[in-house]
């Protein structure tokens, strides 16, 4: 009651603040926590009817990339819209893995070209790399989201909910596996389906977390879901690459090596989801402190 009290500053929302630090979340709060997790499954049903169509109509060049960018100015449009909610909603849980690949997505494009992208009538260059304006959108909503809230007790939100419960960066860093696992994907063909399968595995372990209310299942379920995606991914890129020879590879490529590297890259991603367990180690020292 008392962390309850301290997170929210008034009584009146000690119900909530309870539900929201300890109990699992609405089926609605659920939800949101699992669509970061299906987006390469809704995108790869989405980008294979679009295909489908586009090859039938084959339209000109310029009409294609004017369609492309209204696409991706409407995606991320509606993913600064999910960031800002969550930052005028105190940051709860659902909103971990958006923040976290949304900062991840806008550290990758800074590097990043994307040629014919055309953004309020302007269009990218060949090889022009986004430099600082990946991290526009990200500000936008920050500066946005605090004038609606004309306060920073969403950021002091944000503080307390990951002191009372260290498993939120945990999620939020589970957030990142899709993009984590495209990148182990890259240069495999036909990769679609299968990564819309680990995607759903994902969202499954994510539905647990997001339903469970004590910080030991929580942990499990993104355990699970982590350890049995990255095991599917290294049994199918183990036997893809095994034997095989790609123009840009000077050898044959060696399933064993590809799991083992798969399985070490396993043990860093474990290692950095569960480094936020020592806050939790810090949290309970505290406590101790104070009570004797």
């Amino acid at each position: 009651m008392s962390e309850a009290i301290e997170r929210f500053g008034e009584t009146g929302e000690v119900g909530a603040a309870l539900r929201d630090v300890h109990g699992p979340s609405s089926w609605a709060e659920t939800l949101a926590g699992m669509v970061p997790f299906l987006l390469h499954p809704i995108s790869f049903i989405f980008g294979s009817t679009m295909a489908a169509l586009v090859k039938d109509w084959s339209p000109p060049e310029p009409v294609l990339f004017t369609i492309s960018s209204a696409l991706a100015l409407t995606y991320a449009g509606a993913y600064m819209t999910v960031l800002g909610v969550g930052w005028v909603k105190g940051f709860p849980r659902w909103c971990y893995p958006y923040w976290a690949l949304g900062l991840a997505f806008s550290s990758l494009l800074v590097g990043a070209a994307t040629p014919g992208l055309r953004i309020f009538g302007y269009t990218f260059e060949h090889d022009e790399l986004w430099g600082w304006r990946a991290w526009i959108p990200v500000l936008v909503v920050a500066v946005v989201a605090l004038l609606l809230s004309r306060s920073v007790r969403p950021l002091r939100q944000l503080v307390t909910g990951i002191w009372h419960d260290w498993t939120r960066l945990s999620f939020g860093f589970y957030g990142l596996l899709p993009l984590v696992l495209m990148i182990a994907f890259d240069e495999v063909h036909g990769e679609g389906p299968y990564m819309a399968v680990l995607s759903v595995i994902l969202a499954m372990g994510a539905l647990a977390y997001m339903r469970s209310s004590r910080t030991s299942y929580r942990t499990l379920a993104l355990v699970i879901g982590m350890t049995l995606s990255w095991a599917m991914a290294t049994a199918f890129l183990a036997t893809y690459w095994h034997g095989r020879q790609e123009f840009w590879m000077r050898e044959l490529g060696n399933g064993y090596e590809t799991a083992r590297g798969m399985l070490v890259a396993l043990g860093v991603l474990t290692a950095l989801m569960f480094a936020p367990a020592l806050l939790g180690l810090l949290r309970r020292s505290v406590k101790f402190i104070r009570a004797s």
